[in-house]
């Protein structure tokens, strides 16, 4: 594909980013050949309808476990995954698009270092992807915001001992729902909390491969990671629209904590602490690293609009995956994200 050509495009989730990736592709007039949904008042729309455009496109939504995948064979280049953060859950999906010679683009966690969150699942989809020569890519806000600005931060060093990041995400934020928000304990208590065991979910598990995947791209070898889930707790009131009362008293849970620490066979450490809350007034929403090495370095990167900028951090990385090699391909080997205002 030449840079001046328009992707053909599948959609697998009309969800909230799947639709944004639509109305992205509409925009710029890319070929939406088809799109898929679990069964619901969506399937049998027409999608322009189901994203909210309130015309037409002459494309229906199809039930995407009766869905003809045998179809799209030569008339689509990519499908993009918008289901949920689990390559397992997501796994029927792959299994239908990279078998009919699609590249596939997932938003989700684990998408982004596969063979870090479950090498069997991992195993299949490389295995599918190069039979059938095609690339398989996780992308979204943490290609930009998290893996890519940590790899250009070591850019200037000339050694490092050890790398450092730590993120806030607001969780009642604009990509965020009431469902996700107990997924990370908020509203209960501290036991309640330690409860839903966390620490055994793929929570902890997709968060520590955001250090993971800066180590293995600047060329380290990861011996031992731990991960561990806490709860966040304020000692005052936090603001919030989940309950009628308009706040959580103190004490109560406001989200979660991943704690993550690595090693490497090169004794390079790396240390994370990620945390996905309620804000209190006057918080932004951002992502910061530090390395330790010669010279010190540190970055922040803030963003306002997460849903938008997640669908965007895909739906830019398309051209990038349909040009790359068969098989799984990790954004760290597929350069810095590009913009496609030009394409």
């Amino acid at each position: 594909m030449t840079l001046h050509t328009k992707p053909r495009v599948v959609i697998y989730g009309v969800g909230q980013y799947g639709s944004h990736i639509a109305r992205f592709a509409v925009r710029k007039g890319w070929p939406i050949v088809a799109a898929f949904n679990r069964a619901g008042a969506k399937v049998g729309q027409d999608l322009g309808r189901a994203i909210g455009l309130e015309r037409d496109l002459g494309v229906v939504v199809q039930d995407c476990e009766t869905g003809d995948y045998e179809a799209l064979r030569g008339k689509a280049d990519i499908g993009i995954v918008a289901q949920t953060n689990t390559l397992k859950v997501n796994l029927p999906a792959y299994r239908r698009l990279l078998g009919a010679g699609l590249n596939v683009g997932c938003h989700g966690s684990e998408s982004y270092l596969p063979y870090g969150c479950d090498p069997i699942t991992a195993a299949e989809i490389d295995e599918l992807a190069k039979k059938n020569g095609v690339t398989f890519t996780g992308s979204g806000i943490w290609d930009m915001s998290r893996i890519w600005s940590g790899i250009l931060l070591a850019g200037p060093c000339t050694e490092i001992k050890s790398l450092y990041h730590s993120s806030i995400t607001d969780a009642q934020g604009q990509a965020n729902s009431l469902q996700q928000a107990k997924q990370v304990g908020m509203g209960g208590t501290v036991d309640e909390f330690y409860a839903m065991k966390l620490d055994r979910t793929p929570l902890p598990i997709s968060y520590k491969t955001i250090p993971e995947h800066v180590l293995v791209a600047l060329g380290y070898t990861i011996t031992e990671t731990v991960a561990k889930v806490e709860p966040v707790v304020f000692d005052v009131s936090v603001p919030t629209w989940y309950v009628p009362e308009g706040s959580f008293p103190a004490g109560t849970v406001v989200g979660a904590r991943i704690l993550a620490d690595i090693h490497t066979k090169e004794a390079v450490t790396a240390k994370a602490k990620i945390e996905l809350r309620l804000f209190q007034p006057g918080e932004v929403e951002h992502m910061y690293w530090e390395m330790d090495g010669m010279p010190h370095t540190r970055i922040r990167v803030e963003r306002d609009d997460s849903a938008h900028a997640t669908a965007a951090c895909l739906f830019n990385r398309i051209p990038d995956i349909i040009a790359a090699a068969p098989g799984i391909q990790p954004v760290y080997r597929l350069g810095p994200l590009k913009s496609s205002a030009l394409i």
